[in-house]
């Protein structure tokens, strides 16, 4: 580690601290960017260093993997969507692919009015791929079935600024379908609230495409490769952390670890000192932030930046894995889980059935049951003890399986103030003027992290690939190279 001493040493420590790059957060999009970084420096011949900053004893980030007996379980980040390619093409790249596996168990269903509804025809995040099969749906009232054809006599939506999620598919397909059967899907790690999140801040697919072909229902059919079934998800048999670990593996020269980084300060000559444990400084050249958005106005003291920093607002997501006997449970979904709409009275906002889902956790004879709860509005229940947390949980899988009977076991991870919520201004305010005030303020200082551009780890690792290239070609100006 360079410290103190260095800072002072003279012209030809500034030089060299020029020349040096920080990732700060080991998270999937910190060693991503760290990754996309050491690639180009070795392609390149660059004469730069670079150095990874975790503040805890791991990285991974909210990729969590645990060995329960012969067993790899996630306990943070659960799955990769493959209709989207960032993720299986790093994957491909690192030569990891052999160890994956894929889902089975077709799709959800939902729980709604008390009951369970599995919706057979073919759907991309519950809306129908074939208008027509909404006739086929118990849950919508004839109206709000008639209120989903609204989309053939609309123009695209023209834009002039960001819009939110619900405003967007309730103007194309009806209130009731958004409310009932879609508000799960796209409510993004089932914590967000689509009356917030921007369509096209968060990149919805159903927009862009929406765009291109004039209506949901003609883009729909023009991809049919979007339909939620079997495939659609994928894992590691020994859980995510595979791939972090492999690129923990590749970075591994470049990582300090229990490296908490508590201030960005601006330097001279274009560089910033980082203040380490409020006991040591390391001079460098550029900077990537990859930490969550919390951390942001502690890591700068800027007035004008952390006012905008400041109105992020967070909510706290928590997982239980349950072990059941198989007679415990009395209702068992068509699909692999179950989604709840806000509308229910339920803390649980998804259940998985893991062996259905994974072919790798077959083999138990237990059941077993990943529970997602918390989001917007609901997540004080993160803050309560682990017995008052699977007394809740357990009530509302009573209501929803008819469980009885306790389980096993369970294990329980609370991941605090994990998921940001941008309002639509708020997502445009983060592009049109935190991005060009930290550019003047901190130029070479590039932020990225779980959704500022989207969410899970498909967009998170676009994000690590575009700043890790953007931000060698900033210190290579910056040293002009």
């Amino acid at each position: 580690m360079v410290n103190e001493f260095e800072l002072l040493a003279g012209d030809n420590s500034m030089k060299r601290a020029k020349k040096r790059i920080a990732v700060i957060g080991g998270g999937i999009t910190g060693l991503t960017a760290a990754y996309r970084i050491k690639q180009k420096i070795e392609a390149e011949d660059l004469p730069f260093e670079l150095i990874i900053l975790e503040s805890s004893l791991r990285v991974g980030g909210k990729i969590y993997s645990m060995k329960v007996e012969n067993q790899y379980l996630d306990l943070g980040a659960e799955s990769i969507d493959t209709r989207y390619p960032e993720a299986l093409e790093l994957i491909k790249e690192l030569g990891i692919e052999d160890q994956l596996v894929y889902s089975e168990g077709g799709k959800q269903d939902l729980f709604y009015y008390n009951e369970l509804h599995h919706n057979s025809f073919p759907t991309y995040k519950g809306i129908p791929m074939n208008k027509m099969d909404i006739w086929k749906s118990k849950m919508l009232s004839f109206n709000g079935k008639v209120a989903t054809f609204k989309d053939r006599f609309l123009q695209p939506e023209q834009l002039t600024e960001d819009i939110e999620v619900s405003s967007f598919l309730k103007r194309r397909l009806g209130d009731e379908i958004v409310e009932l059967m879609l508000e799960p899907f796209f409510s993004k790690v089932y914590a967000n609230d689509i009356d917030d999140m921007g369509v096209r801040a968060n990149r919805e697919t159903v927009f862009e495409l929406e765009q291109k072909y004039g209506t949901i229902e003609k883009a729909l059919q023009e991809h049919p490769e979007l339909e939620d079934r079997s495939g659609n998800y994928a894992t590691f048999a020994h859980g995510l952390s595979v791939l972090t670990d492999k690129l923990e593996e590749i970075l591994k020269p470049h990582i300090q670890y229990s490296k908490k980084v508590v201030e960005i300060k601006p330097g001279v000559e274009n560089t910033y000192i980082l203040n380490i444990n409020l006991k040591e400084e390391v001079r460098v050249g550029a900077i990537c932030v990859a930490t969550p958005t919390t951390e942001y106005t502690k890591l700068f003291k800027d007035k004008e930046l952390n006012k905008q920093f400041s109105q992020i607002k967070t909510a706290s997501i928590g997982y239980i894995v349950f072990s059941f006997n198989p007679e415990s449970i009395k209702n068992y979904p068509d699909g692999f889980g179950i989604l709840t709409p806000r509308r229910n009275d339920s803390f649980v906002s998804s259940i998985t059935f893991l062996g259905k889902k994974w072919p790798s956790l077959y083999g138990s004879k237990e059941v077993l049951l990943g529970v997602n709860f918390g989001r917007k509005g609901e997540d004080m229940i993160v803050s309560l003890s682990n017995k008052e947390i699977e007394e809740k949980i357990l009530a509302d899988l009573e209501m929803i399986l008819g469980v009885t009977e306790k389980p096993n076991y369970r294990i329980i991870k609370r991941w605090p103030d994990a998921i940001p919520h941008f309002s639509v201004h708020q997502e445009q305010t983060m592009k049109e003027v935190v991005g060009p005030m930290l550019e003047e303020k901190y130029p070479g200082v590039l932020i990225g992290g779980n959704g500022l551009e989207g969410f899970g780890l498909n967009h998170c690792i676009r994000q690590g690939n575009e700043i890790g290239e953007q931000l060698v070609e900033v210190i290579k100006k910056q040293n002009c190279l």
